[in-house]
């Protein structure tokens, strides 16, 4: 039964993610290409978060919470750097579309990029903050701590890492659209929900705070996982309507 039960606090961490994986990303090199290269800039905004903090750590609980802010901060920073970096492989890839006569991106494929892109964040998060400690879960027992004796450690570490999954991968759909369209509302959602979830998880620290922690969280992921599905919902219609058009013009040219 340890078997099953790593297994499963795994698939609650990522089990989302291999969906998405296999139904969107799997069948198309450039966007695995994505997840592989927005994983990385996670990382290294990891890194840059924990070359600053290193001297500051451990510390007193108090100290976790300039960390999150920082930590937010820069991953935000981060994102918007990647937008900027999204635009001019966009603006590549169009260019390269006229020359071949080939349609440019539409709506439905940038959203594709942008799942691809949130994916890759939200895959690295939960590799780095949720596997890394399921190794014992193989084991011949489960591990609880003081701050939480209603759910055993694992199981709490793969509903965190699927909230963030959901909260990374989605944030990405809804921060593309908003910075595409200058929706200053949007563009504020997406750092002010990264930040409480981050908050959020300092509820854990207290004594039997992860019977609200967690749930919390998963709010968090579950309302940005709606607004970026309305934006999807709203933008497919659309997407596929220009697609069709521009599949048309493009079969009469070749007629």
């Amino acid at each position: 039964m340890t078997e099953v039960g790593g297994t499963g606090y795994a698939l609650i961490a990522l089990g989302p993610a291999f969906s998405l994986f296999l139904t969107v990303i799997a069948s198309k090199p450039f966007l695995i290409l994505t997840v592989l290269g927005s994983a990385m800039m996670w990382l290294v905004s990891l890194i840059a978060c924990a070359i600053l903090w290193r001297a500051f750590l451990p510390g007193a609980v108090w100290t976790f919470l300039p960390l999150l802010i920082t930590v937010v901060g820069i991953q935000e920073a981060v994102r918007l750097y990647y937008w900027c970096l999204y635009l001019k492989v966009e603006h590549f890839l169009n260019k390269l579309a006229a020359k071949v006569s080939k349609p440019q991106l539409v709506a439905t494929d940038k959203i594709q990029i942008a799942i691809a892109s949130g994916l890759g964040h939200g895959i690295a998060h939960s590799v780095f903050f949720c596997l890394s400690l399921l190794t014992p879960a193989f084991g011949p027992a489960t591990y609880y701590i003081d701050s939480c004796v209603h759910m055993p450690l694992f199981l709490v570490a793969a509903f965190m890492g699927l909230g963030f999954l959901l909260l990374h991968t989605f944030s990405m759909v809804i921060a593309f659209n908003a910075l595409a369209g200058d929706k200053h509302f949007h563009q504020l959602f997406v750092p002010v929900m990264h930040l409480c979830a981050s908050l959020l998880t300092m509820v854990n620290l207290l004594p039997g705070g992860c019977i609200a922690g967690v749930p919390m969280t998963l709010i968090c992921a579950v309302v940005t996982l709606a607004v970026a599905g309305k934006i999807v919902w709203d933008k497919t219609g659309t997407g596929s309507a220009e697609l069709g058009n521009l599949q048309r013009v493009h079969s009469s040219s070749s007629l």
